[in-house]
C-alpha cells in the first residue's frame, strides 16, 4: 500500500491539474514529487520489503597462523668469509683496433652490426657470401646490443675518433678503412676485400 503522503501528493497533483493544459499538469506531478522527496516519503521497493538485518558480530579471539621451522635450516658460511677479498672482479676486454693483421698473418674484416638494425639485417645475406667466399681472411663480428659488441664498438670509436654522427651501423673496419651504410657496403667491400686477399 502506497505511503499516505504519497496519496495526498497524487491528489494534490490530480485536483490542481482538472480542467488545466498539460503543462500545469507537468508542474503538478513534479511539485508533487517534491514534496514526497522532501518528507522522504518514497522508499524503493527493495528497502520497503527488507527485513531488518541481523547485527555483524566480530570474531574477538586472535588468529595464530603456523610459523616455519628453522629447526632444520644450516648455514655453512663462517663469518671469516664475509671479509675474503679473494674476490676477482673481471676486467673489460681490451680491444685494439690498430691491429689490421691476425696473428696468422689474415687480414681482419671487423663487422658492427645490431641484431635490430633493419639495414643490418637486410646486409646479413650478403656479409654471410663474402665470408664464405674470402676464407683468407678472418671475419670478426661485433653486436652492438651486447655488452661485449658495445664494449668493443666504444673502443672502436674512440679509437678512430668518431662523432657521434659517424657512429653508426652497419659499419665495416677493414685495413684501416672504414665503410658505414649498408648500400656503401654492398658496394665496395668486396672491392676491398680482392685488394686484400684472392678467393
Amino acid at each position: 500500500m502506497p505511503h499516505p503522503i504519497v496519496c495526498m501528493a497524487g491528489i494534490v497533483a490530480r485536483n490542481l491539474t482538472v480542467g488545466h493544459d498539460k503543462g500545469c499538469m507537468h508542474k503538478a506531478i513534479i511539485t508533487a514529487l517534491a514534496l514526497a522527496l522532501l518528507f522522504g516519503c518514497i522508499q524503493p521497493q527493495a528497502a520497503r520489503n527488507a527485513s531488518t538485518p541481523e547485527p555483524v558480530t566480530q570474531n574477538t579471539e586472535p588468529v595464530y597462523y603456523p610459523q616455519p621451522s628453522t629447526a632444520n635450516l644450516t648455514f655453512d658460511r663462517n663469518a671469516s668469509d664475509v671479509m675474503n677479498t679473494d674476490t676477482k672482479i673481471a676486467e673489460p676486454p681490451h680491444f685494439d683496433f690498430t691491429n689490421m693483421t691476425a696473428e696468422d698473418g689474415k687480414p681482419i674484416v671487423r663487422y658492427f652490426y645490431s641484431r635490430y638494425c633493419s639495414a643490418c639485417k637486410a646486409l646479413r645475406p650478403e656479409i654471410d657470401r663474402l665470408e664464405a667466399q674470402y676464407i683468407g681472411v678472418e671475419w670478426r663480428e661485433y653486436d652492438i646490443v651486447d655488452q661485449n659488441g658495445t664494449q668493443a664498438y666504444r673502443a672502436f670509436a674512440n679509437q678512430y675518433n668518431l662523432s657521434q654522427k659517424q657512429r653508426l651501423v652497419p659499419a665495416v673496419l677493414v685495413n684501416g678503412t672504414i665503410i658505414t651504410d649498408r648500400f656503401n657496403i654492398n658496394g665496395s667491400l668486396e672491392g676491398v676485400l680482392k685488394g686484400l686477399s684472392a678467393p
